[in-house]
């Protein structure tokens, strides 16, 4: 890794909920960084908390928490202070909250990278926040105009392109005639993708606060039925919004495959 001396570990780790499995991982782990030095950062569902307020609506464990103290003092890591959400897991069925993920980092990685932000991301469609660990933020610009194949499923898609095409009114030679229908049409698309991106947006916007404001009302006290229920709806529309995300990542990552090639396939042609 750029800036660090020698080798940089990344652990990712889902860790046991036996406390005995538990002392086994904390006592292979130390021997392994202590066989292999390096710049560690030790990050995942470690499957147990630090602290009793690390856990709400859920059976603490004092045992397990000594540990996992111990653990972290021993392999002298640092536990960064975790921004965004004050849990990282809640249970779907009883809204049981806990601090289960986290990064751990050894001090040369935190004095290579002072900057370094721990924050933790509303769930929205999982049990586990996503948690990142970034030093800057990253801007890729706007993304370039294509047709997915997720704008088929979405309502008015077809009564655009349909309207547009009917509408459309030119002249000059048949190639000339033919080229500006389709610049309008493209301008049409665009304009009903950004109407409706609003739209959506909105709606989702609004949703998620809505499960926000259930899942803060969690951690003070058990939910009730018809909270449960409102979250799960609120997520599976969520989810169904996701769903579409991920067509077109497909979509794009089969027209990158399309466009550079397969790396391997290049080097083997040569």
């Amino acid at each position: 890794m750029v800036g660090v001396e020698g080798d940089t570990i990344l652990a990712n780790i889902y860790g046991p909920h036996n406390l005995r499995e538990q002392k086994e991982l904390w006592k292979e782990l130390l021997t392994i960084k202590d066989k292999k030095p390096g710049s560690w950062t030790i990050f995942g569902d470690f499957n147990v908390v630090r602290r009793v307020e690390e856990r709400f609506n859920s059976e603490f464990c004092a045992a397990s928490a000594f540990y996992f103290n111990e653990f972290i003092r021993l392999a002298e890591l640092h536990d960064f202070t975790m921004g965004g959400e004050v849990y990282t897991y809640m249970s779907r069925v009883s809204a049981k909250l806990s601090k289960l993920d986290r990064f751990l980092a050894c001090p040369n990685f935190v004095a290579t990278f002072p900057s370094l932000v721990v924050t933790a991301h509303p769930q929205e469609l999982y049990d586990h926040c996503p948690v990142t660990l970034i030093t800057s933020s990253a801007d890729y610009g706007p993304p370039p105009f294509k047709l997915f194949n997720s704008w088929l499923l979405k309502h008015g898609f077809d009564v655009t392109v349909k309207k547009a095409w009917e509408e459309f009114w030119g002249y000059g030679n048949p190639d000339a005639y033919l080229a500006a229908k389709i610049r309008f049409l493209k301008n049409e698309i665009r304009s009903w993708k950004k109407k409706t991106d609003v739209e959506t947006n909105q709606e989702l916007l609004k949703i998620k606060a809505d499960v926000a404001l259930i899942e803060k009302a969690a951690e003070s006290r058990p939910l009730t039925d018809i909270e449960i229920e409102t979250r799960n709806l609120g997520l599976q529309k969520i989810l169904e919004s996701e769903k579409l995300a991920v067509l077109d990542l497909k979509q794009k990552a089969r027209v990158k495959w399309n466009v550079d090639g397969d790396e391997n396939n290049s080097f083997m042609d040569t």
